[in-house]
């Protein structure tokens, strides 16, 4: 479990960021994603593929609302719901199956369904820091729910 923010300067960084968060997570956790078009959502989660050990190339899964991943030890299901308009929109599109998989899940965007989720998750919020330099980021992480 960790609840911490963190200053990236460099899209390395914000690799490095998601890489280090991989080791707190385990099958079944869901982790959610949020910030401002091009904020990082996606290189952060490459970094956290890269430290579970997938070697698939990762990216946004904005056309196709989910990408799978599974050439690491455990798989990863990485979603981008922004033009899903409800949680039954993901039960479509087999959520129940991802859900019980015992895979990682990471969702993009996902405000629409977080009234909605089990109540342990991850949050990440990722925002742009112009007054940091152009290329840096805030990534906080909290983990949402009760201690385990």
């Amino acid at each position: 479990m960790i609840n911490k923010t963190y200053i990236s300067n460099s899209y390395d960084d914000t690799l490095k960021i998601g890489e280090d968060f991989a080791k707190y997570l385990k099958p079944g956790d869901i982790v959610t994603l949020d910030g401002d078009l091009g904020a990082g959502k996606t290189a952060f989660t490459t970094g956290v593929c890269k430290g579970l050990g997938i070697t698939e190339y990762v990216n946004s899964p904005t056309f196709t609302i989910v990408n799978e991943y599974r050439s690491g030890n455990i798989p990863v299901f990485h979603f981008d719901v922004y033009r899903l308009t409800s949680m039954d929109d993901l039960y479509d599109i087999g959520w129940d199956d991802y859900a019980s998989s015992k895979g990682i899940i990471f969702m993009e965007w996902a405000e629409i369904v977080k009234n909605e989720l089990d109540e342990f998750y991850y949050e990440i919020i990722i925002k742009k820091r112009f007054d940091l330099g152009d290329d840096s980021r805030e990534i906080t992480i909290c983990y949402r729910g009760e201690n385990i």
